[in-house]
């Protein structure tokens, strides 16, 4: 009987040896690819921000003070750095989504803007986990602070984004707040672990906010130097600013030929990226920018795919010149388009110094891109067409805005011509047309000269 169960075994362990081998030998062999085709990045948002319609969005409040309680969070947050939320009930585009987070954001724009049509930011997941608006988890409104027409911002960051440069995507909406329309609102991405996702396909680099005045002044190898001039946004647990350090080392390195410095930093940067988005912040007058009046407002990403840093920009409601402390309108229209002369921060900006400054194979490099900018997008006739087609776009949702900041009259006026005294810095806002035609003319006359200085 002994035997008998021995050789049934052995026979059935056999049958299954077979039966695995022959397996084997029917499944398909899959002919190894020399490259796997390279991974398209997420489009988040892409249908909301790509539609020319305006949204519509209505923000719902239970808490009978909850406009008190969203001022003390917003100064929690300016003082403590602490972000307290509201919960409040969205609805975009006729969508619901319950118990999203709420709260004011920005500064000037939330300081200085008169009544209550204050920016928001949007974070749908804050109370829910996983909840989230075409794959964003927040979303910005901000109110168009300083322009009368309320357009410059989507023009700069169209712009941006039609080039391919990292910077966000912006699109029209009707804020309602408890029912009651609360005025005409830019809405525009966050930058963060999405948008990484949507622009570079990976979030695990660190991601760095060039604020309050982020000059890439090399300060030592010690971290915490860097740490009032920067915010890291990403892998804050780690808090591994030795990136940064080593990236801001390269830039101030002043030993090295121009042909060397360039290849160096190319290595270590996506120049040209950098260079045509600050080659549009100058063409268009966005002085609150690192490279025209201010080192801040932007941000800078080092990809932990290419290893490589890549500069993001935002934050345009100062674009065509909107407000200035110190210049004329003339001295704006003849502001260099290398280094702008007579700026408001007088500290060292190496990164600004060491490229369009003083180093001549950049700057060539920079005069071309300008160049193409001034005969394609920077056109008269295209921008003309740009801003007609906006401004008639929104017109009916500004004239029913009675939260604005400026009359319809000044929004009719400074489509076209300046409203204020044009000779008392900061008191004065370029109209769109007349502006680009100035800054357009002077542009091309110093590019003529910058040439024939540098060939």
């Amino acid at each position: 009987m002994k035997k008998f169960l021995f050789r049934l075994r052995y026979i059935l362990l056999l049958a299954v040896i077979s039966g695995i081998s022959f397996a084997n030998a029917q499944k398909p062999v899959t002919p190894t690819s020399p490259s796997a085709p390279e991974k398209k990045p997420k489009d988040y948002g892409k249908e909301f921000f790509a539609k020319d319609s305006i949204h519509v969005v209505k923000l719902y409040f239970s808490q009978c003070n909850y406009w008190d309680s969203l001022a003390i969070y917003k100064k929690l947050n300016d003082s403590l750095e602490v972000s307290q939320f509201m919960q409040a009930t969205v609805i975009v585009d006729g969508k619901k989504f319950y118990s999203c987070g709420l709260r004011f954001k920005g500064e000037s724009s939330y300081e200085f803007y008169p009544g209550k049509k204050k920016p928001f930011r949007i974070k749908f997941d804050k109370f829910i986990k996983g909840q989230n608006f075409n794959g964003l988890e927040d979303l910005n409104l901000t109110n168009n602070f300083k322009d009368p027409t309320m357009i410059r911002e989507k023009i700069y960051l169209d712009m941006l984004n039609k080039h391919g440069l990292p910077a966000p995507r912006a699109t029209f909406a009707k804020v309602y707040v408890n029912d009651k329309y609360w005025g005409l609102y830019l809405a525009n991405e966050n930058i963060d672990n999405v948008f990484l996702e949507t622009r570079f396909n990976n979030s695990k680099g660190n991601l760095y906010q060039g604020e309050p005045m982020a000059n890439f002044v090399y300060l030592g190898n010690d971290q915490d130097k860097y740490w009032p001039n920067y915010i890291l946004k990403t892998n804050r647990t780690k808090n591994d600013w030795s990136d940064l350090v080593k990236f801001i080392k390269v830039i101030n390195d002043s030993m090295l030929s121009e042909e060397d410095y360039m290849k160096k930093l190319e290595s270590n940067f996506e120049l040209n990226s950098c260079l045509q988005a600050w080659a549009i912040n100058n063409l268009i007058g966005n002085i609150d920018a690192y490279n025209v009046f201010y080192p801040h407002n932007f941000f800078v990403y080092h990809d932990s795919i290419t290893s490589k840093w890549n500069w993001i920009s935002l934050d345009g409601n100062y674009s065509f010149a909107a407000w200035n402390p110190i210049m004329n309108l003339p001295q704006l229209n003849r502001m260099s388009i290398m280094v702008p002369d007579s700026t408001p921060y007088k500290g060292s900006r190496p990164l600004l110094t060491n490229t369009l400054g003083k180093n001549k194979l950049i700057q060539k490099r920079y005069l071309s891109i300008v160049e193409n900018l001034l005969n394609t997008d920077f056109s008269l006739e295209r921008m003309n067409h740009i801003i007609d087609s906006l401004s008639l776009r929104i017109r009916v949702s500004v004239y029913a805005d009675v939260n604005k900041m400026y009359s319809n009259t000044d929004y009719d006026t400074n489509i076209s011509a300046t409203i204020g005294d044009p000779l008392d810095p900061g008191n004065f806002i370029p109209g769109l047309k007349s502006y680009i035609a100035e800054r357009r003319q002077n542009i091309l006359n110093e590019l003529e000269q910058l040439k024939k200085q540098l060939n």
